[in-house]
């Protein structure tokens, strides 16, 4: 095995032995070096667990699991490498998943996830690139010890977490579609997850799982109904706690209802058409809202609540009202059959809890490929309309920022290009939601921002990432259905 990474490792400990005396941009770099050789790292584990658990079905003394005396290849990994049994659990799931295997006959067929085995080996297999390397390249590592070869470079490459979040929702899935439809699912997943965190692609896999596996979406559904409940206690220091688990169907209501009332707070429009702005698009701030997003739902909620028990108006004076947004396809709408989302609730809901739905108040129903308002305004007016601001909360899900979980009613829609400096448009391509914190990194940090077919695109500057590789932002628009 090359010197290689082993000198880059080698450099990278003697540089961060006082870390404290690294500069910002050498201890941003060393974040992005030790990622990298830790996903390496990872890849090696995921390949001998998942050896292991192979051979841990081997009788006789070539079997090495019970040969160490222990009764799963988990198990032994638990006690070798010092990790909770959960976590060695989920190795030996991916790497049992992504191991190629034998038929009967011995023919070598492909892994269970093939798309994802390429993904991991990505990692694993910059070690055996880098003994290509020759001694040349080997001092330039030395030398500069935040470099790494190109071939650590993280290119499609997918984490273990994030592996074990797809294998996990994919074979939840496989029992209800056929091979080619899990293969496009898998692949999909795949292409997506080098862009997104653990929780986003736990998110996007949920979607992905649904849609291969239609059928199952209404037993869920009935179990999380059946699951729901509220417990209530007090806490030694007198407060009262609450525990709520929701289904989908009530969690639309409940959420909405406290986002819309929280969102009036944070998207709180401090200039007009006639009032004069800054360079910034921002007039005068008024005085800064002193309580958290935590705080700002209980005391919103609590208004509710105390509004049920004294008045008897349908809402509180001033309150914004409460609006839920339905989205499915046109197909579904009509037949019954599918599924629907609400903006806010990660859960899907099946075409007939949404069709029932449809016929309560203030629900929104957003049919995909169906004409609707005029949304490009153009210069005629400074603020974007209540139809343009549903269009970007369509393509872009809430912040469009990469990672951020703030939906719609905590966004404000900003212009990309500045309508007042740079002479921007109040049209959907120069629109994009933000929250209010990555709102002014945007200003602070001078992050740029474009729109590629009908996706944002987040291009830091270059203390951030001396490449400028843009990030991708926004909602994964998914097809009604995966198909191959």
């Amino acid at each position: 095995m090359s010197s290689n990474p082993v000198s880059a490792l080698g450099a990278l400990v003697e540089q961060i032995g006082d870390a404290t005396r690294l500069r910002r941009d050498e201890l941003l770099n060393a974040t992005t070096t030790l990622a990298d050789m830790q996903a390496v790292l990872d890849a090696l584990k995921v390949r001998v667990a998942g050896e292991l658990v192979h051979r841990s079905m081997e009788l006789g003394d070539g079997n090495p699991v019970t040969a160490s005396g222990h009764g799963s290849a988990a198990a032994l990994l638990a006690e070798r490498w010092r990790i909770p049994i959960g976590a060695a659990r989920q190795l030996c799931r991916v790497g049992d998943s992504t191991r190629g295997r034998l038929s009967l006959l011995g023919e070598r067929l492909p892994a269970t996830y093939p798309f994802l085995a390429a993904a991991l080996d990505a990692h694993a297999d910059a070690i055996a690139d880098a003994a290509a390397h020759d001694a040349a390249a080997d001092d330039a590592a030395t030398d500069d010890a935040m470099a790494l070869p190109s071939e650590f470079e993280r290119l499609g490459r997918v984490s273990v977490d994030q592996a074990a979040v797809i294998v996990r929702e994919l074979d939840k899935a496989a029992p209800g579609c056929d091979i080619d439809a899990l293969s496009a699912g898998e692949r999909l997943l795949v292409e997506h997850a080098p862009d997104l965190t653990v929780e986003e692609v736990r998110v996007l896999a949920g979607h992905v799982r649904d849609r291969l596996d239609d059928d199952g979406i209404e037993p869920r559904e009935q179990l999380q109904h059946r699951r729901r409940s509220l417990t209530i206690r007090t806490t030694r220091e007198g407060l009262t706690h609450i525990d709520w688990y929701l289904d989908p169907e009530s969690a639309a209501y409940v959420v909405s209802g406290i986002d819309s009332l929280v969102g009036a707070h944070l998207r709180t429009v401090r200039f007009s058409d006639t009032e004069p702005v800054g360079a910034n698009g921002s007039g005068a701030d008024g005085i800064a809202e002193p309580r958290t997003l935590e705080q700002l739902r209980s005391d919103e909620a609590t208004e509710v609540f105390r509004h049920i028990a004294g008045c008897t108006q349908p809402t509180t004076a001033g309150r914004p009202p409460v609006t839920i947004v339905v989205r499915m396809s046109l197909d579904a709408l009509t037949s019954g059959v599918g599924r629907g989302e609400i903006d806010g609730v990660e859960a899907p809901l099946s075409a007939s809890t949404v069709r029932r739905m449809a016929a309560d108040a203030n629900i929104i129903p957003v049919v995909l490929g169906a004409e609707g308002d005029v949304l490009d305004l153009g210069r005629a007016r400074r603020l974007f309309s209540r139809a343009q601001k549903l269009a970007l909360a369509e393509r872009d899900g809430g912040c469009a920022w990469a990672g951020c979980p703030h939906p719609p009613s905590y966004t404000e829609a900003h212009h990309i290009r500045w309508w007042n400096a740079h002479g921007g448009t109040t049209d959907l391509d120069n629109g994009v939601l933000l929250c209010s914190r990555h709102h002014h990194r945007i200003h602070d940090d001078e992050w740029q921002i474009e729109v590629r077919d009908r996706v944002p695109y987040f291009i830091p500057p270059p203390h951030v990432d001396p490449r400028r590789r843009a990030r991708r932002g926004g909602r994964i628009a998914l097809p009604d259905r995966v198909a191959s």
